[in-house]
């Protein structure tokens, strides 16, 4: 009788403990580059496709952008693309966002990694067979949602696909400049 009672507590209780996390949800141990690794298998054909029929990143709704980018960086986008909407005029956004680049074409070999001790995840990629064309450096906060992306800075070097190599740009402050 003993040995069914302990089965029985032992039940119970597992059962309790069991009902406690799953109200918590699902535990998620995400790091820093879970985001931007996720934004590169969404919407990595936007680099190799040129299919219309699939709409890019920065026109998804808020809600998918949401899942990305921080308050801030989806109110600025929205911002520029809404300007381009109502003024047919070409917006601060007048490039393919995960790849810093108007032209795309070539990219190959792009490899993610998180810089040690930081939150920041680096993007570099090949174009047209030369190395490290790009290197395009995620900001990322951790929210109530998970990890977001609160700033994107790109960094290319002298190459065929960017002859002469421009300073640092960050896309927070590219879609905070007025137009």
């Amino acid at each position: 009788m003993k040995y069914i009672l302990n089965i029985l507590l032992i039940s119970v209780l597992g059962l309790g403990l069991c009902s406690a996390f799953a109200a918590e949800g699902p535990v998620r141990i995400a790091k820093p580059e879970d985001v931007v690794i996720t934004l590169y298998r969404d919407f990595g054909w936007e680099l190799t496709s040129d299919d219309s029929s699939k709409t890019v990143l920065i026109l998804k709704p808020i809600s998918v952008l949401r899942q990305f980018f921080t308050p801030k960086l989806v109110k600025l986008i929205v911002n520029d693309r809404e300007y381009v909407a109502r003024t047919k005029e070409i917006g601060h956004l007048d490039f393919i966002l995960i790849s810093g680049s108007q032209d795309p074409g070539g990219i190959s070999n792009i490899r993610i990694a998180r810089k040690p001790g930081t939150n920041v995840a680096t993007v570099l990629y090949d174009q047209n067979g030369e190395k490290d064309v790009m290197r395009i450096d995620y900001y990322t906060v951790h929210t109530r949602s998970g990890w977001r992306i609160s700033d994107v800075r790109y960094k290319t070097r002298k190459s065929t696909a960017f002859p002469v190599p421009e300073p640092e740009l960050s896309l927070l402050m590219l879609l905070s400049q007025p137009y």
